[in-house]
């Protein structure tokens, strides 16, 4: 079967204009190309408009919307809004800081539509294997927190016994395919304007809306994110939005996995907790709770 390019990529950017510039270019020297580019660009100056208009003249794609997006700045706005200006059968969210790999795109789409599916995903390859958070995260998250962590560290495994793709709980932001057809019903939650729980918040009301949900990750589709070693990860921001999805979904089950997320977090992360944070976390269940 030939595959057709019936997909749309986006890609929502705010202040990385280098780092787009080599997510074009992987995306443009795919094996199948898609039938349109948006960009999404929430930077004030043009240097990511400028740098993108470049790499796509270089490979002479002519079908993209560049779109800017200064009023309603955040991950999950500019994806709604990137929407309005999809109108293929298929939709990947990629960020720009991923890299992907030769047949990213043509693996995705294979088992997209022959499984008619509603997402699927592909692999991190360069997921950082750091052995003590990975144990108790693997330990303690279940449920809608648990993501695809397990199939990051062990895709060699799967692919080595011949196993190509996985059906799974939750799809991640930004390494993902849908069927467009879905967001007549389920738009992202845009009171999670960054990469914390947008995509998880997404996956618990979609299955609501769609009991029979049909998530997959395509063990052979590869990627890689430009790690910035950097940028530390912000736990009370972490938090915050985990807990923001604990008082959307309040049952018994959800508050028994809710907690022991929690608490592997804290475990995970002991040696960057302090007074300081302990305070700020308690703050953070306090105001939430009596907004």
């Amino acid at each position: 079967m030939k595959l057709k390019n019936n997909f749309s990529v986006v890609i929502c950017t705010y202040n990385r204009p280098n780092k787009i510039k080599n997510c074009l270019k992987n995306i443009l020297e795919n094996s199948i190309i898609p039938k349109k580019i948006i960009i999404v660009d929430q930077n004030k100056d043009k240097k990511t408009e400028n740098i993108s208009k470049l790499i796509l003249k270089k490979y002479n794609f002519k079908k993209f919307k560049l779109v800017k997006n200064l009023k309603k700045i955040g991950l999950t706005k500019s994806k709604n809004l990137s929407l309005k200006f999809v109108t293929t059968k298929y939709v990947f969210f990629i960020d720009d800081d991923i890299i992907l790999k030769n047949n990213f795109f043509k693996n995705i789409i294979k088992v997209i539509s022959n499984k008619k599916a509603h997402g699927v995903c592909g692999v991190l390859t360069n997921f950082r294997n750091e052995k003590m958070n990975n144990f108790f995260y693997n330990l303690m998250n279940h449920g809608v927190f648990k993501d695809n962590r397990y199939y990051f560290q062990n895709y060699k495994k799967f692919i080595k016994n011949k196993i190509f793709y996985k059906k799974i709980n939750s799809l991640p932001g930004g390494i993902t395919c849908f069927d467009t057809s879905i967001f007549r019903k389920v738009k992202f939650d845009e009171k999670y304007i960054t990469h914390n729980y947008e995509d998880v918040d997404f996956c618990l009301r979609f299955k609501k809306k769609f009991p029979e949900y049909k998530f997959y990750i395509s063990l052979n589709s590869f990627s890689y994110d430009i790690l910035d070693k950097s940028k530390k990860e912000n736990l009370i921001l972490r938090i915050k939005f985990m807990y923001l999805l604990f008082l959307k979904n309040k049952n018994i089950y959800f508050f028994f996995i809710f907690l022991l997320s929690f608490f592997g977090l804290i475990l995970s992360n002991l040696n960057k907790f302090n007074f300081k944070l302990i305070i700020d976390s308690f703050k953070i269940f306090v105001n939430e709770s009596v907004k």
